[in-house]
């Protein structure tokens, strides 16, 4: 393999890219603020139909593992 291949000035120049950029304002702080408190609640909301959608298929997934242990039964005995 190359030297190339394992070359990581890209990361470090990324990284200190991220810590020279300006301070934001007042104003833009509030409204990264509000908008990170957006995005909790939206990923709040999506962990919670998630959690929904599992529940509901809960008995649907039980009943595949029923289906799968009477086949597998089936065919040992056969």
């Amino acid at each position: 393999m190359s030297e190339s291949a394992y070359d990581i000035s890209y990361l470090l120049q990324a990284e200190l890219a991220k810590f020279s950029s300006p301070t934001p304002s007042a104003s833009q702080t509030e409204t990264l603020s509000s908008a990170a408190k957006a995005a909790e609640q939206d990923a709040a909301a999506i962990h919670a139909a998630t959690a929904r959608e599992l529940l509901a298929l809960d008995d649907v997934h039980e009943e595949l593992i029923r289906q799968y242990m009477q086949i597998s039964s089936f065919k040992v005995q056969a």
